[in-house]
């Protein structure tokens, strides 16, 4: 049976590449008759005036021999750019013996009818009518193009046929368009009344470049559904029956569209090194794997991090409701030695690793892969630079962030000394590190006693006097003192070019006869400071901690 189907598909598809006489016009409520035999296509042309659902009545031939398709004949439907977008076999499994129905929607215009047997020594006689009908269901033929797709609704529920001949390529595609970032529920099953066999739906989603996205199966036309997360951007719904002898096998599909934030989610085509998504330190993000016995599966998802130099790394995974593991790979995409892996008997996984400087990647599994369902779960990196930083410090984060930036380097001994004054000296240094700043020149380095060429710190303080942003004091630079509040707010609004934005704040300690007050309420009203119990102060020197989080303020408010 097997060798006679594969024989019969064979020829069927010989006789769709020969050339046909010149077609007939055939005429709605006109029922066209012939014999069907080996070798012979007989070609029709119809003409709907406007969209139309379009139903073909084949006559059923009487089943004589061994294998029923021997006697089968196939109607099969062109559009005008010759491409196939629908055909019938005749079939004899419904509760109709004498004949078979085929309905299509389809858009107005000129289509080629071909007639012809369904495989070898395929013979007998065939007769065909056609007529028109009001549209059912949303697909409407031709839609098997991208620029023909039939346009969809996010949120709305489309009904189409399909059918579902042995030799039918017949499917759907409908465009949908994705507003911003968010996830998508997309459910396939059969239409209420529908009976499709042993045969099954699929879906297939593609963006613009023809990038497969996620695929859906809908076994025996049983409900599935899926959970995806999607950029912004034009997409394309494929929906196709698998091999089946139905005459026609109708579908519904829907969407839940969610939007979200993109900057706390993952990016949702992070499924391998090529596409992991970057990690950024100290920033839980948000994802989900989706697994399911038919169709498609996303049970892992990869990340990616740079260390800018060596330092204690700690992950912190958690997925409620189901467990997970984390693999750790290097830059050439090789599993870490020396437990490679974590996991936990728990949903949340929490494990610590000391790193080299370089860049590495992580794969965050599920551990029930096979299990049905959308599991979430949420994922932070933090990076311990200096061994006076833990993660638990009140401002572990933006000296991490500076550190991270190239910023903050700390002691040869891999301390940061958090609570220590900050120098002058240091602080032009540190300024400096900042990638993409530029200082223009508006005037000549003058001559101080205490700076000589041969400072260590010399370029960045001759740089800084030249961009007008400091002056030192008389014939002195004092690049050894420590530097006051006040003094860095001055530093931070020349450097960074600051303007008031919105209200100041009325600081105790500081009023308007003071030469640094308008460099304080610049930074006040711009976030970067707020004080302590109504004060200021502006003589206070700037510890490396506090000048850490009005940098790494001041670095945000321009990102």
């Amino acid at each position: 049976m097997k060798k006679c189907a594969i024989l019969a598909f064979g020829l069927f598809a010989l006789l769709m590449t020969m050339s046909d006489v010149q077609a007939a016009s055939w005429q709605e409520g006109e029922v066209i008759t012939g014999a069907f035999m080996e070798k012979k296509v007989d070609t029709y042309t119809i003409t709907i005036e406007e969209d139309a659902r379009v139903t073909f009545t084949l006559k059923d031939n009487e089943d004589e021999h061994e294998y029923s398709f021997l006697t089968d004949y196939n109607v099969m439907l062109y559009d005008s750019m010759e491409q196939r977008i629908a055909s019938i076999s005749t079939y004899r499994a419904d509760d109709d013996q004498d004949k078979t129905v085929l309905p299509v929607n389809l858009k107005k215009g000129t289509y080629q009818v071909k007639v012809a047997g369904t495989g070898i020594d395929s013979q007998g006689d065939y007769a065909v009518s056609y007529k028109t009908g009001p549209i059912e269901g949303n697909d409407l033929e031709s839609n098997n193009e991208k620029s023909t797709a039939t346009p969809y609704n996010l949120g709305e529920t489309y009904q189409g046929d399909l059918n579902g001949s042995v030799f039918s390529n017949d499917y759907d595609l409908y465009k949908v368009e994705i507003p911003t970032f968010g996830k998508v529920k997309v459910q396939l099953q059969k239409t209420e009344g529908t009976s499709v066999g042993n045969a099954h739906f699929d879906m297939t989603i593609v963006d613009e470049k023809d990038v497969n996205r996620f695929s859906l199966t809908s076994f025996y036309g049983n409900p599935n559904d899926i959970e995806v997360l999607l950029q912004p951007g034009t997409y394309y719904f494929n929906i196709r029956l698998a091999n089946s002898r139905q005459a026609i096998a109708k579908y519904t599909f829907t969407t839940n569209f969610v939007p979200l934030n993109e900057q706390d989610w993952e990016s949702g085509r992070n499924t391998s090194i090529a596409r992991a998504d970057v990690l950024e330190n100290n920033k839980t993000y948000n994802g989900f794997w989706y697994s399911s016995p038919y169709g498609h599966s996303q049970t892992h998802d990869y990340y990616k991090y740079t260390l800018a130099k060596d330092a204690k790394v700690t992950y912190i995974a958690d997925s409620p409701g189901t467990k997970g593991e984390l693999t750790f790979l290097d830059e050439n995409g090789v599993q870490l030695p020396y437990l490679g892996y974590a996991n936990s008997d728990t949903s949340k996984i929490i494990t610590t690793k000391e790193l080299k400087a370089g860049t590495y990647y992580l794969i965050y599994y599920s551990r029930h892969g096979g299990r049905k369902g959308y599991e979430g779960y949420n994922l932070t990196l933090r990076i311990q630079s200096f061994s006076d930083v833990p993660m638990t410090h009140l401002y572990y984060e933006p000296i991490e962030v500076l550190a991270q930036l190239g910023i903050n380097k700390g002691y040869p001994d891999g301390t940061f000394h958090p609570h220590e004054a900050i120098q002058r000296k240091h602080v032009f240094a540190l300024l400096n590190r900042i990638e993409g700043l530029t200082l223009p020149k508006i005037r000549t380095m003058k001559t101080f006693k205490d700076v000589t060429a041969k400072h260590p710190n010399y370029p960045e303080m001759k740089a800084f006097y030249e961009a007008g942003i400091i002056d030192g004091h008389g014939s002195y630079m004092n690049p050894g003192s420590n530097l006051t509040r006040a003094q860095l707010a001055k530093i931070l609004v020349n450097t960074f070019d600051l303007k008031m934005n919105g209200a100041g704040i009325n600081f105790s300690d500081v009023n308007s006869s003071n030469s640094f007050y308008e460099y304080i309420q610049i930074l006040a009203s711009n976030g970067i400071t707020i004080g302590s119990n109504g004060k200021y102060m502006p003589n206070d020197p700037v510890t490396r901690q506090h000048f850490s989080v009005f940098l790494q303020r001041t670095l945000e408010l321009n990102s």
